[in-house]
């Protein structure tokens, strides 16, 4: 489950609004560009190690949420961000799904 803060950030994501990180967790991950992203850049020599980077942002992230402000929060997304706004994940899913078996008809052997 996510925080009605990233969900609203998901609904607002463009697909450009992506970018691999080390400021949250310390290794490498995509999420959508916040505040800390955007000011230190996405990837820091500056991040603490895996696992202690979400520890030390923890003060500055609850500071923030209690504001309404996801600046501090790991806003997890995929490149592709902006495919979720008007498709729920069942959704979305079972369209993948049907699209990859209509794409596959003819040219898988039959058994």
């Amino acid at each position: 489950m996510i925080s009605d803060l990233h969900r609203a950030a998901l609904a607002a994501a463009t697909d450009e609004e992506t970018a691999l990180t080390n400021l949250f967790s310390g290794r490498p991950a995509r999420g959508l560009l916040n505040r800390l992203m955007r000011e230190i850049g996405p990837m820091s020599d500056m991040a603490p190690a895996f696992p202690t980077a979400g520890g030390a942002l923890a003060p500055l992230r609850a500071a923030a949420e209690a504001q309404g402000r996801a600046d501090f929060t790991n806003l997890w997304a995929g490149q592709a961000a902006a495919l979720g706004h008007e498709l729920g994940a069942e959704e979305l899913t079972r369209g993948l799904a049907e699209d990859a078996a209509r794409q596959l008809t003819g040219i898988l052997p039959k058994t």
